[in-house]
């Protein structure tokens, strides 16, 4: 698992966490929280030869998730939605929320995606968060759909 973390002088607020469906287990970690299945909305690297085996950690591999048509609408319903359960609370600064972002292998489509959430949360509403990305480092998933 692959975790970073920016502080803004205040407690984490949000989880950010990536995973991929095929990956045994994988269900049990969403738990509470908010959960995002991206893989049927967004071009899948695993497709290109040149991508499988690189991760959404890496510019050009975010960069080519970033770029399918529809990708902003996902990351702003994810952002919508996690603002809105945080400033749900009486008190949003004490709170954390957990949201999950889904694909089918966990190395590409939601890194990239968790990845630029957690920019435009930090960078626009000053929201401390947590990314965590729990198959990012697994073996690819071959036979993916």
């Amino acid at each position: 698992m692959t975790r970073t973390l920016i502080e803004n002088n205040g407690l984490v607020q949000v989880v950010l966490q990536s995973a991929g469906t095929l990956h045994p287990g994988a269900i049990e970690l969403v738990g509470d929280g908010l959960f995002f299945d991206i893989g049927g909305r967004l071009r899948n690297p695993h497709h290109d030869p040149q991508m499988r085996y690189r991760t959404g950690l890496e510019p050009e591999v975010r960069s080519h998730v970033l770029s399918t048509p529809g990708a902003n609408t996902v990351i702003n319903e994810i952002m919508d939605a996690t603002r809105a359960v945080l400033h749900g609370y009486a008190e949003p600064r004490r709170r954390l929320v957990k949201v999950t972002v889904a694909c089918r292998g966990g190395r590409h489509r939601s890194v990239a995606v968790a990845e630029q959430v957690a920019e435009y949360l930090r960078a626009e509403d000053d929201i401390c968060v947590e990314v965590e990305h729990r198959h990012v480092g697994l073996p690819v998933v071959e036979n993916q759909p």
